[in-house]
């Protein structure tokens, strides 16, 4: 347990027990597909890499290319754009065709962000009156610096609270 991991096929990105490729974790991507890069920054290379290999180029973001075989956890691809043939890292691209679509939203719902206070995600929303001005303690749509600031209201009169007193620095 004192020896340092060497040439083994430990991934760390895979949970513990897993012994999945990360290939395998791409959701059915085989040669033929058309996927693109996931990300920014994904690694390009020319050759198969080993071990902490530097990519040969970077790849932009929605970067298009066809897969041409799948090599451990490295996809060998062909790029679209160029024709170039090299390997990147399968969970640096995406399916297109294999993402789920997003959810219809319907035109009644909206979601309310913070919770109003003391109410349950299903209470309905307080009635507004679009004459009445906003509910007290609002913050207001818009902000004028120039505005008057608005009146404080009457309250128990507080005692005034007297200055701080700056202390002497210590000598040292």
């Amino acid at each position: 347990m004192n020896a340092p991991i060497s040439s083994s096929d430990f991934n760390p990105l895979l949970p513990p027990g897993g012994g999945i490729k990360l290939a395998d974790a791409q959701d059915g991507i085989k040669p033929g597909d058309h996927v693109r890069a996931a990300m920014d920054n994904t690694a390009f290379f020319k050759q198969l890499p080993k071990g902490d290999a530097d990519a040969d180029k970077v790849l932009i973001r929605d970067t298009h290319m066809k897969v041409i075989r799948v090599a451990g956890s490295y996809l060998q691809v062909e790029l679209d754009n160029s024709g170039e043939v090299g390997f990147v890292p399968a969970v640096m691209v995406e399916n297109p065709n294999l993402r789920p679509p997003p959810a219809p939203a319907s035109p009644g719902e909206f979601q309310v962000y913070p919770p109003l206070p003391g109410a349950g995600a299903d209470a309905p929303l307080p009635a507004v009156d679009p004459a009445a001005a906003p509910p007290e303690g609002a913050i207001p749509t818009v902000i004028d610096p120039e505005a008057p600031a608005a009146p404080t209201p009457a309250g128990p009169a507080a005692e005034p609270v007297p200055p701080i007193e700056p202390r002497p620095a210590k000598e040292g």
